[in-house]
């Protein structure tokens, strides 16, 4: 499979999510001025970081986080990958989630919103809407955009969130924790090699182009050339 010459984004901004996402994931800050324009240039720095900041370790990074799941969540040797998730977990996935994080240190993933939540941003959206589009007169205006708002709020108060999405067992969840983690794992010995590093960084560009990660080369270009002005 021949690799693409460049991504094709336009350099309006499109690129700042996959950069958030390279800090999140490796657990570092980028400066700003940073002059790269390939993907090549991302691993060489990656990689840099991993060997002067990592823990040089050998462990595999979901194991460690499988590990450090089940010890949070109470649960003895008996309990394995396979293990269903929504009954270790609960009903109240928000605060689960969050004793989760403060336990095992690693990020946690985002759960999603169930329908009550869902209903409850449209309800933030009409709101808006009754602001800026309706021709009602200011008091009634206001008091329907409150309406609306209040009612979004005690929809996401009654929310009871739902799994992020493969997120059936316990192994997919450690897996999940762990790709978003690689970084912080790293420090506290998780193994993290160049060829992950490279991986990761082909899946995170890709998620946000909608391509083929394998399309990604190192010396694949961020940005398309703009035409000359004729």
């Amino acid at each position: 499979m021949q690799v693409l010459d460049t991504i094709g984004w336009a350099g309006d901004g499109d690129d700042t999510d996959f950069f958030l996402a390279i800090e999140r994931t490796f657990d570092l800050r980028l400066r700003s001025n940073l002059s790269w324009t390939t993907f090549g240039e991302v691993r060489d720095h990656v990689v840099a970081h991993v060997a002067a900041h990592g823990g040089g370790g050998t462990t595999c990074a979901t194991q460690m986080t499988f590990y450090r799941l089940r010890r949070a969540l109470g649960l003895g040797r008996r309990v394995g990958p396979d293990e269903p998730l929504a009954p270790l977990i609960g009903e109240k996935l928000r605060l689960a989630f969050s004793d989760l994080e403060a336990d095992t240190d690693p990020k946690m993933s985002a759960t999603r919103a169930g329908w009550p939540g869902i209903v409850g941003g449209l309800c933030f959206a009409v709101a808006v809407a009754i602001l800026a589009f309706t021709t009602l007169a200011p008091p009634l205006r206001i008091v329907a955009a409150a309406a609306s708002a209040y009612a979004g709020l005690w929809l996401r108060h009654i929310d009871r969130r739902r799994l992020p999405h493969g997120c059936e067992t316990l192994g997919d969840l450690a897996r999940l924790v762990a790709e978003q983690n690689r970084g912080r794992l790293a420090r506290n010995g998780a193994r993290l090699t160049a060829s992950e590093v490279w991986r990761i960084i082909q899946q995170l560009a890709a998620e946000e182009s909608g391509i083929d990660p394998d399309l990604i080369g190192p010396e694949t270009t961020f940005f398309r050339k703009k035409a000359r002005a004729a």
